[in-house]
């Protein structure tokens, strides 16, 4: 009887606290594990679109929402703020040798930049998000005004975003040492000259490579309105063989006083025990000085791409147009 009345009694309360929940379930709030659930997917959906748009690592953007109340946007800033400045204190000494090279042209072709961004390894160099910061780096060049360099290259604005923060973002999705190494923007003659460009080793669809070079044509004569496109073919060819020669000078006149001395005495000293009269030595070493200045300077050179392999200063005259100037960036070695 005791065992039954027991029995009776516990199936009484279960059906009573059973009734109380049901008469109950609107009016009470969720247990606290479902709250923590649902927090939890919060936080790691922010941590997921944080690292999306950062590329930094989880731990660094657990760090950004924690420091930030979970908005997405001021986490964005305290990355850049302090996970630029970790990154870049913990691969400062590290030398950055690998990189890539760009080149933006206006639709014209009257202006040109040329940029080289270094890296630490030839793995971070190939990803995406260098490539897009090293053509970010070509356009803000472009941007100058005037011809540019680096150092001030940093505080162009472009997309509502500047070289230098760009540059920082990218450190901290790379988490290594990088540097814009080299920027040089070159405008076409007035007179109805075109730069063009040309890029080795090429990223598809990007602008961005292994080495790249620009030239500025003009016509020979002001007055004579040259073919255009004959112009940009002919100018292609050419930076595609400036590429691939790698010339260190225009022409012999770009050559300094002292490179040239210095030169000219080595070949003397080359054939100073041969026993020759003076002037046949003199006439031997200007000889090899032309040599030397076919194998240096761009306009002495045998052009590596025309057919017949003319000499790049007589066929630009035969051509009608004149090479004002030219830019070389490698990062082979």
């Amino acid at each position: 009887m005791m065992l039954s009345s027991s029995l009776s009694l516990q199936t009484a309360t279960r059906r009573l606290v059973t009734l109380a929940l049901r008469s109950s379930r609107h009016h009470h709030p969720r247990p606290w594990h479902q709250y923590a659930s649902v927090c939890q997917f919060s936080t790691m959906s922010l941590i997921k679109e944080l690292r999306a748009a950062s590329g930094a690592p989880i731990v660094d953007c657990k760090k950004a929402l924690s420091n930030s109340d979970n908005d997405l946007k001021a986490a964005l800033d305290w990355l850049r703020e302090h996970g630029a400045a970790k990154v870049s204190s913990k691969v400062a000494d590290r030398e950055a040798r690998e990189g890539l090279v760009a080149i933006a042209l206006t639709a014209q072709h009257k202006a040109a930049s040329l940029v080289a961004v270094s890296s630490e390894t030839d793995f971070a160099g190939r990803s995406q998000t260098f490539v897009d910061l090293v053509e970010f780096c070509a356009q803000a060049a472009l941007l100058q005004t005037n011809d540019t360099t680096a150092e001030p290259l940093v505080q162009v604005l472009q997309n509502d975003s500047t070289v230098e923060s760009a540059m920082s973002d990218a450190m901290v999705a790379i988490r290594e040492n990088l540097s814009l190494s080299h920027a040089t923007k070159v405008t076409a003659s007035p007179e109805g000259g075109v730069v063009v460009g040309y890029v080795h080793g090429r990223i598809l669809p990007s602008q961005a490579g292994t080495a790249a070079a620009l030239v500025s044509l003009a016509p020979l004569d002001n007055n004579n309105n040259k073919d255009t496109d004959k112009m940009l073919e002919t100018g292609k060819k050419l930076a595609m063989h400036i590429v691939a020669a790698k010339p260190q000078y225009l022409d012999s006149t770009s050559i300094p006083d002292d490179i040239v001395e210095a030169e000219r005495d080595l070949l003397a000293k080359q054939i100073a025990d041969s026993g020759k009269p003076p002037a046949i030595v003199q006439k031997i070493v200007n000889g090899r000085l032309h040599k030397f200045y076919a194998t240096t300077c761009l306009l002495q050179q045998s052009h590596m791409i025309e057919e017949g392999n003319p000499q790049i200063q007589k066929h630009l005259t035969s051509m009608g147009m004149k090479l004002l100037h030219y830019e070389l960036l490698s990062v082979v070695n």
